[in-house]
């Protein structure tokens, strides 16, 4: 099952403070080492623009769990075994990270490692005291720190992200609409570090998007009783990014699928949650299900990761942009202001020509459409998913936030209101009588 950053560290969390914790001294302590090497990779890429306290006592911070990660040695265990996993996901992301994420991240941590202190103490109450002391000192000075000044809720949302299963499931093991998430937005992340993301990637991406925003409208109007159009909104503002973007292509002639590639996992996420809806399953009939609220919690997990996939998608956009990796009819580019004399004569004879900056601004505008309606979806669920602790917290209070910014009802309608008007000249332009999100549309990409 994909985890994230978050439920590592609530689980470590779990096994250390509870007060029958038992483990082996060696297993807290590698735990600890752990943690120390998570640390320092947020303290050498910097939580701070400069030399500051908050840089020092985190290095420090790595300094004594490293120390006390060596008085014991190693023998592995449960909790080294989740530490280690939680270092292991923190430095695959460190790439992407800025400050505000390693600050959230580093809070998280030295938590992890007051925990692990503690239980050490307990168990061996008479060894290593000094060692373990600093530890839980420097843990604390970073607890006060974090008071004065919280990780913000977009710095936070990185602890959210989906961890994904390593390869497909084995036999007799069913892949689950989040998993398929995790992988999709992991494979876009290793497309990106490469080559960067094809089209055709893009594309599929684009299409499990819509499908998941029209599966979570679904079940957010059968679970709450929503059935205004403000839901739908995200699934046709996907439909319009998937169009906007057939006006280009990247010169890739499609050959053999990567098995672990983008159009697979985006495949299999649609798939899953077609299958967990079940075929042509209307609202009603949703509404009548008795597993609805499993359904919900599992649409919710989902749905939270469509504006992180969405930012992905957004970079991608913006690399074209930036290496002219696209071509497009220059008839069918943006119009300019005073148009060189050059893409005058491309218009004139239909050439075909290299889109840059400004030519992609329309399918960036579409994106970002997409991430602001796909981000109101997602809160709409997470207050219509059954009462409990959300395992994506920080991202729920992530989209809240957004929600309830000054001004997102204006910024929405207006994102509604580009999507209703492009998607209306699109289908006039194609003449095409485009099936309603869900209804079979994203297949054409």
């Amino acid at each position: 099952m994909a985890t994230s950053l978050q439920q590592l560290l609530d689980a470590l969390a779990e096994r250390t403070a509870a007060p029958t914790s038992v483990a082996a001294i060696e297993d807290v302590t590698g735990a600890m080492a752990h943690l120390g090497r998570a640390i320092a990779g947020m303290t050498q890429d910097g939580l701070t623009a400069g030399v500051s306290r908050r840089q020092q006592t985190a290095a420090q911070m790595t300094a004594a769990c490293t120390t006390v990660g060596r008085l014991w040695p190693r023998t592995g265990g449960p909790l080294t075994d989740l530490a280690g996993a939680a270092a292991d996901v923190i430095g695959r992301d460190r790439a992407s990270m800025g400050r505000g994420h390693r600050w959230a991240v580093t809070v998280e941590l030295a938590e992890a490692a007051d925990h692990c202190a503690r239980l050490a103490h307990r168990l061996l109450p008479q060894a290593a005291v000094a060692e373990l002391a600093v530890v839980r000192r420097l843990a604390a000075a970073v607890e006060r720190d974090a008071q004065a000044d919280p990780p913000t809720a977009n710095g936070a949302a990185v602890l959210d992200r989906l961890v994904p299963v390593s390869g497909l499931p084995r036999a007799g093991e069913r892949l689950t609409a989040v998993d398929a998430a995790a992988a999709l937005t992991a494979a876009v992340d290793r497309s990106l570090r490469s080559e960067g993301l094809t089209l055709r990637d893009f594309r599929a991406a684009v299409a499990a998007a819509e499908i998941t925003s029209d599966c979570a409208s679904s079940v957010l109007a059968a679970a709450s009783g929503d059935e205004g159009m403000r839901p739908l909104l995200a699934a046709v503002a996907w439909e319009l990014t998937g169009r906007i973007s057939m006006t280009f292509d990247d010169g890739h002639r499609v050959g053999p699928t990567d098995p672990h590639g983008v159009v697979p996992w985006a495949r299999a996420l649609a798939d899953t949650l077609r299958n967990d809806l079940g075929s042509n399953a209307d609202r009603g009939a949703l509404r009548d299900r008795g597993d609805l609220p499993r359904l919900t919690r599992t649409v919710q997990q989902v749905t939270n990761q469509l504006p992180v996939l969405a930012d992905r998608l957004a970079a991608a956009v913006d690399r074209w942009s930036r290496t002219g990796q696209l071509y497009a009819a220059a008839r069918d580019l943006p119009r300019m202001d005073n148009m060189p004399d050059d893409r005058v004569r491309d218009v004139i004879a239909g050439r075909r020509v290299q889109a840059r900056g400004a030519d992609l601004d329309r399918l960036g505008r579409a994106v970002a459409s997409a991430t602001a309606l796909s981000s109101s979806l997602a809160d709409a669920v997470n207050r219509a998913a059954p009462a409990a602790p959300t395992s994506q917290r920080h991202l729920a209070g992530l989209y809240a936030q957004r929600a309830r910014a000054p001004g997102p009802g204006e910024r929405l309608l207006s994102h509604a209101d580009d999507v209703a008007k492009a998607v209306a000249r699109a289908r006039c332009a194609q003449g095409i009588n485009t099936p309603a999100p869900g209804a079979g549309g994203p297949g054409r990409y």
